[in-house]
C-alpha cells in the first residue's frame, strides 16, 4: 500500500507541479507566520520577529529544494528538461532533425535485422527430435 501511496504523490508531484509548488509555498508561509506569532508574544518587535523566524526556519529556497529533493522526481523532471530542449534544436534544424531519424531508422533496422538472424541461427533449438544427439563428422 504504501508503494502505491508513494507512487500516486510522485505522479502528483510531476503532472500537477505548480499546484504541489504552491502547497509548499503556502505551508512554508504558514510556518513563518507561525513562528512570528510566537517571537511577536514573546515580546519582539514585528521586523525582529520576522528576521528571528526566518533565521530559525532557514532559508526558504534551501528548504524548497529540500522537498523537491525528497519527493524523488527531479530525475525524470531532468529527462523532460532534456527532451524539451532536444525537440526544440531539432525544430530549428529540420535537416539534421531528418538525418537523425533516417540514422536512428537505419541503426534500429540493422539491429533488429542482425538479431533475426542470430536468433534463428543460435539461439533457437534445432528442428529435430533430440537436436543434443546430433553428431558432426
Amino acid at each position: 500500500m504504501r508503494t502505491l501511496q508513494r507512487l500516486r504523490l510522485r505522479l502528483r508531484s510531476l503532472l500537477g507541479r505548480a499546484r504541489v509548488e504552491r502547497e509548499l509555498a503556502d505551508e512554508l508561509s504558514f510556518h513563518i507566520e507561525q513562528q512570528i506569532a510566537e517571537n511577536r508574544a514573546a515580546g519582539m518587535p514585528a521586523v525582529e520577529a520576522r528576521l528571528a523566524a526566518l533565521r530559525l526556519l532557514g532559508g526558504v529556497p534551501q528548504i524548497q529544494e529540500e522537498c523537491r529533493d525528497m519527493r524523488m522526481t527531479t530525475a525524470i523532471e531532468s529527462v523532460f528538461h532534456d527532451i524539451r530542449y532536444a525537440l526544440r534544436v531539432l525544430r530549428k534544424n529540420p535537416a539534421f532533425a531528418a538525418a537523425s531519424v533516417l540514422v536512428l531508422a537505419l541503426g534500429i533496422g540493422a539491429n533488429t535485422a542482425i538479431f533475426s538472424v542470430a536468433n534463428a541461427v543460435l539461439l533457437r533449438p534445432l528442428p529435430f527430435h533430440a537436436p543434443e544427439r546430433i553428431v558432426r563428422l
